[in-house]
């Protein structure tokens, strides 16, 4: 009976499924002798006589023109004994049979080991040389050798060689695991001791203990890195270079298998799903692979599981703004767009809004891409392009399910836009969310899209616009002083507040990792929609002129809020001017 590994045994059955030695319908029969007997399912193979080795070894040898190695007649030499680790031997389903000065020879069974070549060179740094052997010759070769070798780990390589870059040493390697529920034919998670598998669980398990936003695995010519982007910002992390480097192909299998995706496609763009448990916590990582021209580029968004629990109140409002909000959010109706930059918070906010209106009374539904964050007693919807389930097909759908309050996403074109208008004016609640650089320009995008002003005047009540800005680090600020008044008053300060204001920066610690920064906060404006501008909008105002009626009406901008928090030590002048200069 054969003694293989189950991911080996799942290649091999695809190997037969496309070279039409099985089929599909094969399968269930397969499985069902393969339980029954407690044998691989390449034993059952055979024991169905839908193939044998010969025809198994043929194929091999005709399509990869490679030499058969005859392995009952090969003694096994001490060099072989520990040229690999035994469990990759064992996952592999690989025999290293012979080591010729810098050549190592292995005998593989199928070809869906020739993706192994860059790995194997970078575990034992030899050049490669595949050969093609019967099933059972390697079956057999391999329990010989681990009995002979013993346990040979990547450890013990490790001393035999200092530069190898196979293994990865982390804590945070088995810091978390991922919650694979393949199907029984998916190839399943690889053995713990894996050092690629260290190193992914590792990649995503830093991240989320850091806080961090997306992961980027990216592959040049002769260097890859691993960057994140916490707090807004993407910062190289050196510590992952080497081994990535050298395992990239590796690397980028894991998360493929992690993310359920086709591990065979390496020429399209996919995207897939990751949960991920770590200290008792389950975390979504959404997972998007696109084909450059050096490999497959990886980034991971960490959706925010805790956006869902913060209040309006943790969220810096203007004690004003907040009650203007607060007004608003508990109408009966009306349109309420957030908008902002990607990567503003705009979802965030959201949910504290659908958090707050949530009441046992009240039917509120959302249409998200993705969602994030499930929220007790709102019926959530996903969001699938692909199939044709647009914002706009779930907006039309979501008005026959009776609704108190709708939460849309958001408004991607002048048809989701003219229903989610009409819907805030027929009685619904209206949340969604908009690309715009503060809020009056909004009313003005909303015109350029097509949308008849009389629409815009009557349905829109308020539009939040907001940027994210990194916070001065609290244990390591200081007096600015490049920052003096003429550069206050630069910025709209008066002389005489500029006079007074001390700017203050983080000088960096170890709290910060020497940034200077730690943690986010919002810098909000709020739009109310008045009688005077819904006057405005019907008659054509530019957005200059929308924003001065506003400013009349009490209308703050997120210029005057940066001001405020450059005056109370939070904001960096730097950042204000990084964030807020160009809006």
């Amino acid at each position: 009976m054969l003694k293989i590994s189950r991911e080996s045994e799942i290649n091999l059955i695809n190997v037969l499924i496309d070279h039409d030695i099985i089929s599909g319908k094969d399968l269930p029969n397969i499985k069902k002798v393969s339980s029954e007997g407690d044998k691989s399912q390449i034993d059952a193979v055979f024991e169905l006589k839908l193939t044998d080795e010969d025809k198994i070894l043929d194929v091999l040898v005709k399509e990869q023109n490679l030499e058969v190695v005859d392995l009952s007649k090969v003694n096994i030499t001490e060099d072989i004994k520990t040229v690999l680790p035994s469990n990759y031997i064992n996952m592999n389903f690989v025999a290293p049979f012979k080591v010729d000065g810098k050549t190592l020879h292995i005998a593989i069974p199928d070809s869906s080991k020739l993706g192994l070549m860059r790995n194997l060179k970078a575990i034992t740094k030899k050049n490669i040389e595949l050969h093609a052997a019967k099933l059972s010759q390697i079956s057999e070769f391999i329990e010989k050798l681990l009995s002979e070798s013993g346990d040979v780990t990547a450890a013990t390589i490790r001393k035999d060689n200092k530069e190898k870059t196979k293994t990865f040493d982390s804590e945070l390697g088995d810091a978390g695991e991922v919650l694979e529920k393949a199907p029984e034919e998916d190839i399943e998670a690889l053995e713990n001791e894996s050092e690629v598998i260290k190193f992914s669980t590792a990649v995503v398990a830093e991240a989320i203990k850091l806080g961090v936003s997306d992961i980027h695995i990216e592959p040049y010519r002769f260097n890859s890195r691993v960057r994140y982007r916490l707090d807004g910002m993407l910062s190289v992390q050196d510590h992952y270079t080497k081994f990535l480097h050298d395992n990239y192909g590796a690397v980028v299998t894991r998360f493929k298998i992690m993310g359920k995706l086709d591990i065979a496609e390496r020429r399209l763009p996919q995207d897939g799903a990751i949960n991920f448990k770590i200290e008792g916590k389950v975390v979504d990582l959404r997972l998007s692979m696109l084909p450059t021209a050096n490999n497959e580029r990886i980034v991971m968004r960490v959706l925010n599981k805790d956006a869902g629990d913060i209040t309006l109140e943790q969220l810096n409002f203007d004690e004003t703004d907040l009650k203007i909000l607060r007004k608003n959010i508990h109408s009966t109706q009306g349109l309420i767009l957030v908008t902002g930059p990607t990567g503003s918070g705009k979802t965030t906010t959201l949910y504290s809004i659908l958090k707050e209106v949530s009441k046992p009374h009240l039917n509120i539904l959302t249409a998200e891409d993705p969602v994030e964050y499930e929220l007790d007693g709102v019926a959530q919807v996903q969001i699938k392009d692909d199939i044709g389930y647009s914002f706009s097909t779930a907006l039309r759908s979501f008005l026959r399910q009776d609704p108190e309050v709708i939460l849309i996403g958001e408004m991607r074109d002048k048809e989701t836009v003219d229903i989610g208008l009409k819907a805030a004016l027929t009685g619904h609640l209206v949340f969604s969310t908009l690309h715009t650089n503060d809020a009056p320009s909004t009313i003005t995008r909303l015109q350029n899209m097509g949308t008849p002003d009389y629409l815009i005047s009557a349905a829109c009540s308020l539009i939040l616009a907001q940027r994210l800005a990194r916070k001065t680090c609290t244990d390591c600020r200081v007096p600015d002083d490049d920052v003096n008044p003429k550069v206050l008053t630069d910025i709209g300060f008066t002389p005489e507040l500029a006079s007074r204001v001390k700017a203050i920066k983080g000088k960096g610690c170890p709290k910060c990792k020497d940034s200077g920064y730690k943690g986010r906060m919002g810098i909000y404006e709020i739009l109310n929609v008045t009688k005077p501008i819904k006057e405005a909008i019907l008659k054509k105002a530019t957005t200059p002129e929308l924003k001065a009626i506003a400013i009349k009406e009490g209308f703050q901008t997120m210029q005057e809020m940066g001001k405020r928090m450059i005056a109370s030590g939070d904001l960096n002048f730097r950042e204000y001017e990084r964030v807020l200069s160009s809006s």
